[in-house]
């Protein structure tokens, strides 16, 4: 068993190593300008089964602390998630001006030309349910499941990712930045996640056996990341070549 700290620290550098939005070829392809704008438009779209869904996401961090009946401990946990779901929801709904990360999303698509009915109806491939339905599951799973699975597993690396995939569809695809709020937003409050993540992890993961689940929920999740990319990249890449 490691100390906390060091668990946590071997966690983030192993999402950083191994996360496909990092990693897997199809990304390479967008960042380069190498795929047509309607190959991107359709993998974006496919996004929406997650990124539409986020705030429930976030939602069950919360509900997963504590047994039956709370303690003092889960009660300070639960109440240093609430600015996760905040965020996720729009802070312009406690007296903010930044809106909620799944209206972004939308955004974003009616910046690529989608109708807000296309998105809220598009036929998902199989393997981008399954990424979602693992990830949910993950959330549903317990404290150290959500957190590795969600924040340490993806929030650590996603700013790194958002910039890249901003800049390229500003460059290559004519997206106005303007239009690009939802990346712009995640690569500044990941960070915060993050560290939140880890403060928690820190307390819970003192024993072997938690640090078992700790890591096998990232690595659950960043398996199922790949699952999706590479469903994406059969569907709209190597189908279309």
């Amino acid at each position: 068993m490691l100390p906390p700290a060091e668990f946590a620290r071997q966690l983030l550098k192993e999402a950083e190593e191994t996360h496909p939005w990092l990693h897997h070829p199809l990304f390479p392809l967008i960042f380069e300008g190498k795929l047509s704008r309607d190959q991107v438009r359709a993998i974006i779209r496919q996004q929406g089964a997650f990124f539409l869904d986020t705030l429930r996401h976030a939602a069950w961090k919360i509900i997963s602390v504590g047994g039956p009946m709370p303690t003092w401990e889960d009660l300070q946990r639960q109440r240093s998630l609430i600015p996760l779901v905040v965020e996720e929801g729009g802070e312009d709904t406690v007296g903010g001006t930044q809106t909620g990360h799944s209206i972004l999303f939308v955004r974003l698509c009616e910046a690529l030309g989608f109708t807000r009915d296309e998105v809220f109806n598009t036929e998902y491939l199989p393997t981008t349910i399954i990424e979602k339905n693992e990830l949910f599951a993950l959330q549903r799973a317990g404290t150290i499941e959500a957190l590795c699975g969600g924040n340490i597993a993806t929030e650590s690396i996603n700013a790194t990712h958002v910039l890249r995939m901003a800049k390229a569809l500003e460059t290559h695809y004519g997206v106005p930045k303007s239009a690009l709020d939802f990346y712009y937003v995640h690569a500044h409050v990941e960070e915060d996640h993050c560290d939140r993540a880890v403060r928690i992890l820190t307390e819970l993961c003192v024993t072997e056996a938690a640090q078992k689940t700790g890591l096998s929920a990232m690595r659950r999740a960043i398996i199922v990341r790949r699952i999706c990319v590479d469903g994406l990249m059969e569907a709209f890449v190597k189908n279309r070549d």
